[in-house]
């Protein structure tokens, strides 16, 4: 099913009347191109309609002079140039510059290798850039395209699979996605990292993305994770997983997170924290590279949660970093996410509900050592109440079905 991402096509249009260039930026397969097609067909119903060329580097068009022979062609006026594939242009940026010298157009930028077209945006110093970051489906989008209801069941399925469009061409609940979304994850892999950055080891790299998944939201150094390997009588330079992870933070396939000191601000250089980029990837590489079942495993759900959560953050524009607590000098407990947006802070615990009392009492008093007026959260599988304190409980699944900002209030 066709689900129209309203929110990015609204934010869009609206920089386009503003902006010279708008580059669409996110993860391969998240429908970057379909937006900017559902951009084109928006434009040209516009009272009087814009004038539009659509074009794909690669195919259509190959060097920038051609592209400027597809500017000219729009002549003179308010115009849209669209472009798919930007970084297979020759000299893109170039060209950028001098169709903004010549004509009134706006150009609408996309590819897969966005991090590419990013530097090259922030390169276009005269001129007027926006990057609007696209994410897989929300909880919501993916409920719509499913066309399923909104339950612990459905909500479940969102976690393993993910918001990806086209890992979910068959439906969630098919015997056969899982093999759908194993190919989808081994066809990123290999085109998005191991081709790309000419990986020396595949092997190395999947299991670097199984560690990854293992640890993530924790506070993790790469020394630590290359001694990790050498305890399995791998051997694995600091060196080989700094490049390795700087590949799948380009590839837009992972985040790394900093960790401050509740307390200063400041932030930790002891290490990050890492999340994926969609769930269902994640899910597939926490399978492991000899099986098949990439299902969500029960001890895993709370780190699926907490993955999830963080996706939705950034796409309600979000700054987020890990907290690290402490009473005094004694350490207490990480925070999961300590949030700015208009200069107003949240603080949101994910509550462990699947382990022990011990373990859920840490947490709390995480949070109760946090000496700011700043709101606190308590974050839970289904149960919403106020804890006391000034803590307040919330369910995740309304988290991410509502949107944060909207279930806060």
């Amino acid at each position: 099913m066709y689900i129209l991402r309203e929110k990015y096509l609204i934010k869009a249009l609206e920089w386009g009347k503003t902006r010279q260039i708008v580059l669409l930026s996110g993860l391969r397969g998240s429908g970057k191109t379909s937006l900017l097609t559902d951009i084109a067909r928006s434009l040209r119903r516009d009272k009087p309609p814009v004038r539009v060329v659509e074009v794909r580097g690669g195919e259509t068009i190959t060097s920038d002079i051609e592209l400027l022979d597809a500017a000219h062609a729009l002549g003179a006026g308010v115009s849209a140039l669209i472009v798919d594939n930007a970084e297979l242009i020759d000299n893109l940026l170039s060209a950028l510059r001098e169709i903004h010298k010549k004509y009134k157009t706006t150009v609408y930028l996309s590819g897969q290798k966005t991090v590419i077209l990013e530097d090259l945006v922030d390169q276009c110093t005269s001129l007027s850039c926006e990057i609007l970051r696209i994410h897989p489906f929300s909880y919501k989008e993916f409920l719509e395209h499913q066309t399923l209801p909104e339950s612990r069941s459905s909500f479940m399925h969102y976690l393993s699979c993910g918001g990806l469009p086209q890992s979910l061409i068959l439906p969630c609940t098919s015997e056969h996605s899982f093999t759908v979304r194993r190919i989808s994850a081994d066809s990123f892999l290999l085109g998005n990292i191991i081709e790309r950055f000419s990986v020396r080891n595949p092997f190395v790299m999947r299991l670097l993305l199984e560690k990854m998944v293992k640890t993530q939201g924790a506070q993790i150094s790469t020394r630590t994770i290359s001694e990790s390997f050498a305890a399995r009588r791998i051997t694995v330079s600091n060196q080989t997983v700094i490049e390795y992870l700087e590949y799948c933070r380009l590839s837009g396939l992972l985040e790394q997170v900093p960790v401050i000191d509740c307390k200063t601000g400041k932030i930790i250089e002891a290490g990050s924290s890492w999340y994926f980029m969609d769930n269902g990837l994640r899910s597939a590489f926490a399978s492991g590279i000899h099986t098949a079942d990439i299902s969500l495993k029960k001890a895993d759900t709370e780190k699926a949660f907490e993955n999830a959560l963080y996706i939705r953050l950034l796409d309600e524009g979000y700054s987020v970093v890990k907290g690290r607590s402490a009473k005094g000098k004694d350490f207490l407990e990480y925070i999961s996410f300590v949030c700015t947006k208009n200069n107003k802070k949240i603080y949101l615990q994910i509550s462990p509900f699947s382990a022990g009392a011990s373990a859920q009492i840490r947490k709390r008093q995480a949070l109760l050592a946090v000496r700011d007026a700043w709101p606190k959260y308590l974050i839970g599988e289904e149960d919403e109440s106020v804890q006391g304190d000034g803590i307040i409980g919330l369910s995740v699944r309304k988290l991410l079905y509502e949107g944060v900002e909207k279930s806060l209030g």
